[in-house]
């Protein structure tokens, strides 16, 4: 369907008469409301933010979180397809539990050096939103495990060699 001059025109009405009617509104009836031009700024995951009670990628940032392991338990998540049980990992940091697929379950052990859960228990994580993960064939993104980043080691110096002590 193409728009023309009397459409555009009544969206252009249409469009005025909500934003004086939100203007109309006593302050604590719009506060949870947003002005056209922030709502042009936002990103797609902003304009519809997840309700997720566990981490999601959004929570973390590429940036990242460091994480105290609190501990893990079995849960029944709600999905498409019913009722699932997965594992997930709790932190002592006020931050939703994740649930652990089965790669960050195994970077937890490499991450952390701990060898069983209870291992873990107490240890440090950094969890990211790492941007390269995929799913179903697709790069979207998801959360990753890793070490915190520790100072790098120095490489050892070369020794001076002298022509004499390169052999031809």
């Amino acid at each position: 369907m193409v728009m023309d001059d009397d459409d555009t025109a009544a969206w252009a009405a249409v469009e005025l008469q909500e934003q004086q009617h939100f203007e109309s509104q006593p302050n604590s009836n719009r506060s949870k409301n947003v002005n056209a031009t922030d709502i042009n700024a936002m990103s797609f995951d902003q304009l519809v933010p997840s309700q997720s009670k566990y981490l999601t990628k959004e929570d973390v940032g590429e940036e990242g979180l460091v994480l105290t392991i609190k501990g893990f338990r079995m849960e029944v998540l709600k999905s498409d397809d019913g009722d699932e049980e997965k594992m997930t990992m709790h932190f002592q940091e006020d931050v939703k539990p994740m649930v652990l697929n089965r790669t960050n379950a195994q970077l937890v052990g490499v991450c952390t050096g701990s060898k069983t859960a209870g291992e873990a228990k107490g240890k440090q994580v950094v969890v990211f939103n790492d941007p390269t993960v995929s799913f179903g064939g697709k790069i979207t993104g998801g959360l990753r495990i890793k070490k915190i980043a520790g100072a790098p080691r120095t490489a050892p110096a070369k020794q001076q060699q002298t022509d004499e002590d390169i052999p031809f």
